[in-house]
Protein backbone atom coordinates (compact mmCIF):
# COMPACT_ATOMS: atom_id res chain seq x y z
CA UNK A 1 0.00 0.00 0.00
CA UNK A 2 1.37 3.24 -0.72
CA UNK A 3 2.56 6.06 1.29
CA UNK A 4 -0.09 8.93 2.66
CA UNK A 5 3.15 11.07 0.79
CA UNK A 6 3.07 8.83 -2.41
CA UNK A 7 1.40 9.73 -5.58
CA UNK A 8 -1.42 6.70 -6.42
CA UNK A 9 0.12 4.73 -9.50
CA UNK A 10 -2.24 5.84 -12.76
CA UNK A 11 -3.89 2.11 -14.00
CA UNK A 12 -6.38 3.08 -16.81
CA UNK A 13 -7.02 6.79 -18.70
CA UNK A 14 -10.06 7.00 -21.25
CA UNK A 15 -10.93 9.90 -23.37
CA UNK A 16 -14.48 9.82 -23.78
CA UNK A 17 -15.40 12.76 -27.06
CA UNK A 18 -18.26 15.45 -26.13
CA UNK A 19 -20.17 18.00 -28.28
CA UNK A 20 -18.58 20.69 -29.38
CA UNK A 21 -15.21 19.51 -29.50
CA UNK A 22 -14.75 18.70 -25.78
CA UNK A 23 -13.47 15.66 -24.13
CA UNK A 24 -14.06 14.15 -20.72
CA UNK A 25 -10.85 12.45 -19.56
CA UNK A 26 -11.57 9.87 -16.80
CA UNK A 27 -8.03 8.46 -15.18
CA UNK A 28 -7.97 5.56 -12.66
CA UNK A 29 -5.62 5.03 -10.08
CA UNK A 30 -4.45 2.20 -7.55
CA UNK A 31 -5.88 3.66 -4.45
CA UNK A 32 -9.32 3.69 -6.48
CA UNK A 33 -9.65 6.55 -7.01
CA UNK A 34 -11.24 8.57 -10.06
CA UNK A 35 -10.03 11.52 -11.52
CA UNK A 36 -12.43 13.71 -14.04
CA UNK A 37 -11.12 16.43 -16.46
CA UNK A 38 -12.96 18.41 -19.16
CA UNK A 39 -10.50 18.98 -22.31
CA UNK A 40 -12.20 22.40 -23.05
CA UNK A 41 -11.01 26.35 -23.72
CA UNK A 42 -13.56 27.58 -20.65
CA UNK A 43 -13.08 26.53 -16.90
CA UNK A 44 -15.53 24.08 -15.15
CA UNK A 45 -16.87 24.14 -11.18
CA UNK A 46 -18.89 21.62 -9.64
CA UNK A 47 -22.58 22.81 -9.07
CA UNK A 48 -23.55 19.12 -7.44
CA UNK A 49 -22.09 16.32 -5.51
CA UNK A 50 -24.48 13.38 -4.62
CA UNK A 51 -23.75 10.22 -3.05
CA UNK A 52 -27.03 8.16 -4.99
CA UNK A 53 -27.35 4.20 -3.88
CA UNK A 54 -23.96 2.74 -4.71
CA UNK A 55 -22.53 5.46 -6.35
CA UNK A 56 -21.43 9.25 -6.61
CA UNK A 57 -22.79 12.09 -9.09
CA UNK A 58 -21.02 15.06 -9.78
CA UNK A 59 -21.74 17.55 -11.94
CA UNK A 60 -19.69 20.07 -13.86
CA UNK A 61 -20.78 23.76 -15.42
CA UNK A 62 -19.12 25.73 -17.70
CA UNK A 63 -17.74 28.52 -14.83
CA UNK A 64 -17.79 31.47 -17.03
CA UNK A 65 -18.99 33.71 -13.63
CA UNK A 66 -17.12 31.28 -10.90
CA UNK A 67 -20.10 30.24 -8.77
CA UNK A 68 -22.89 31.71 -10.76
CA UNK A 69 -22.11 28.54 -13.08
CA UNK A 70 -25.80 27.47 -12.87
CA UNK A 71 -27.56 30.42 -13.50
CA UNK A 72 -25.21 30.28 -16.40
CA UNK A 73 -26.46 27.04 -17.80
CA UNK A 74 -30.26 27.81 -16.98
CA UNK A 75 -29.82 31.49 -19.02
CA UNK A 76 -27.76 29.52 -21.85
CA UNK A 77 -29.28 25.91 -22.19
CA UNK A 78 -32.92 26.65 -20.11
CA UNK A 79 -34.60 28.76 -23.47
CA UNK A 80 -36.86 27.36 -25.73
CA UNK A 81 -37.19 29.14 -29.14
CA UNK A 82 -35.73 32.35 -27.67
CA UNK A 83 -37.64 32.86 -24.44
CA UNK A 84 -35.57 33.94 -21.91
CA UNK A 85 -34.91 31.71 -18.61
Amino acid sequence: MAAADERPVEIDKRDVPLSGGRTLRVTEFSNGSIRLAVKTGSPYVITSLEQIDDGAVVKISPGREGSNAHKNWVRDHGAVDGETA
